[in-house]
């Protein structure tokens, strides 16, 4: 009987290690529209997004005890959803109704609403959803993020996007000193550019004509084979915060 029981759990052992190795396969998802959410807006403090009545983005609730849910976050300012690295939300594709709203901080069943608009999103298609301006009513931008030219794996593929209300500028890498973008507008975006990868770039923006840098964004990772954004977010005037500056998100 102790030999037919060690027998057993030899056996057990045995597909137990077996179980623990096997490697599952993984399906990639090959349809659906990517939809990644930017606030650029100083003046709110967190949005949220909503497809087709259905809450997007979210964060963990502030506030949590072992009887209150917390109330809700949104996306802070500078801030994307999903993350900065090359993540996108997975939609529905085609019509689809966006509301974009400010969660309260005392409620968690309270919000105000920022936008609500229709926006049609092709399948297998990417895009960025930029939220920026100034006041409680900031302006909405879905920007087609096309880099399904950018194949060469030992190039960065860069593109610019001035999301400062009323400004101009030009959007250089620093080293080696390269205007990239100029006479940037407001709302205005560049195609994606192909630039020699280096480790660390550093991108800066200034005013048309001028050398001395308004603001700089350094790109941490390495940078061969991808494609990112460098926008420019804040409102000309201010301090602080909300002054005008420079962040990079990766697409690819």
């Amino acid at each position: 009987m102790k030999k037919l029981l060690y027998v057993l759990s030899a056996a057990a052992l045995l597909v137990s290690c077996e179980k623990n190795s096997l490697q599952l396969p993984i399906d990639p998802i090959t349809s659906g529209a990517r939809l990644k959410l930017i606030n650029a807006a100083p003046d709110i403090s967190g949005v949220e997004l909503a497809v087709g009545g259905k809450k997007l983005s979210g964060f963990t609730p502030t506030g949590i005890t072992t009887t209150f849910a917390g109330n809700p976050v949104g996306v802070p300012y500078n801030n994307t959803f999903p993350s900065t690295g090359s993540n996108y939300a997975i939609v529905t594709p085609g019509q689809q109704a966006i509301t974009i709203s400010a969660p309260a901080s005392t409620s968690a069943g309270s919000a105000t609403v920022i936008n609500t608009q229709n926006l049609t999103l092709e399948d297998n298609k990417y895009y960025s959803l930029f939220v920026a301006g100034a006041g409680a009513q900031p302006e909405v931008l879905l920007v087609n993020d096309n880099f399904e030219g950018a194949a060469d794996p030992a190039k960065l593929y860069v593109r610019f996007i001035n999301l400062i209300p009323g400004s101009t500028y030009d959007v250089a890498l620093t080293t080696p000193n390269t205007t990239l973008a100029t006479n940037l507008a407001y709302r205005a975006v560049s195609p994606f550019i192909s630039i020699d990868a280096i480790a660390g770039p550093t991108f800066a923006f200034r005013l048309p004509g001028v050398a001395t840098n308004v603001g700089t964004v350094q790109f941490t990772s390495s940078s061969a084979g991808r494609a990112v954004t460098v926008f420019l977010r804040g409102i000309t005037g201010r301090t602080g915060t909300a002054a005008p500056g420079i962040n990079v998100y990766v697409n690819r």
